[in-house]
C-alpha cells in the first residue's frame, strides 16, 4: 500500500524487507558455530588425552578452574572440524616456576599431530603463576581438513606448572 505521495508507510518497508531476507537462500547467510569449547570449570578435563613426564590435574585458583600440567607433561584434544571454511582458534595459558629455556605451549596441529604450531608460549619472563595469557589464530580455507588437534604443553624442569584453560574454536562455513 502506498500513501497518496508514492511513498510506503514504515510498516510496509519492513515487511518488503523482511520478505527479502525470508526470501534469501540459506547459504547466503555464513554459519557460525562453537565447535569446541572447555573451561575446565567443571573440575574435569573430560577427553583431553595425557601424555610425557608429569602430572595433570585440575586446579582451582580464587574460583577459577585450569587444567595443570607439571614438568614435561601435554594434554591433547581432538575436534572435528571437516566441512568449514574459516576456523579461528582461542587458547589462553599462565604459567609458573619456568627457568631459562623452559616453556609452555598452546599448540595446534592440521596434520594429525605430525607438525604442531605454536598458537601461545608462556616463557620465564611471563611466568608469574597469575596472568592468563591469551592468543587467537585463524585458518582461512582448511580445504579438505577433517580434524584439527589442540594441545597444551608443559616443556620444563621438576618445578614447570602450566595452566591451560578457556579453549574455543569457532567454525565459519
Amino acid at each position: 500500500m502506498k500513501l497518496s505521495n508514492g511513498v510506503l508507510p514504515i510498516g510496509a518497508k519492513y515487511g518488503v524487507v523482511m520478505a527479502l531476507i525470508m526470501a534469501a537462500p540459506a547459504t547466503a547467510f555464513a554459519e557460525q558455530r562453537v565447535l569446541y569449547a572447555e573451561n575446565f570449570e567443571s573440575g574435569a578435563a573430560t577427553g583431553w588425552l595425557f601424555d610425557g613426564k608429569g602430572k595433570n590435574k585440575v586446579t582451582d585458583y580464587e574460583g577459577n578452574h585450569s587444567l595443570n600440567l607439571s614438568r614435561q607433561r601435554n594434554a591433547q584434544m581432538t575436534v572435528d572440524v571437516e566441512g568449514y571454511s574459516r576456523l579461528d582458534m582461542t587458547m589462553q595459558l599462565a604459567a609458573f616456576d619456568l627457568k631459562k629455556g623452559e616453556s609452555c605451549k598452546a599448540e595446534i596441529s592440521s596434520s594429525g599431530g605430525a607438525r604442531w604450531q605454536a598458537l601461545l608460549t608462556v616463557t620465564p619472563a611471563m611466568a608469574d603463576g597469575i596472568t592468563l595469557h591469551s592468543n587467537t589464530g585463524r585458518i582461512k580455507n582448511p580445504g579438505s581438513l577433517k580434524q584439527l588437534l589442540l594441545r597444551f604443553r608443559a616443556d620444563g624442569g621438576r618445578k614447570a606448572k602450566c595452566w591451560g584453560d578457556n579453549v574455543e574454536i569457532i567454525g565459519k562455513r
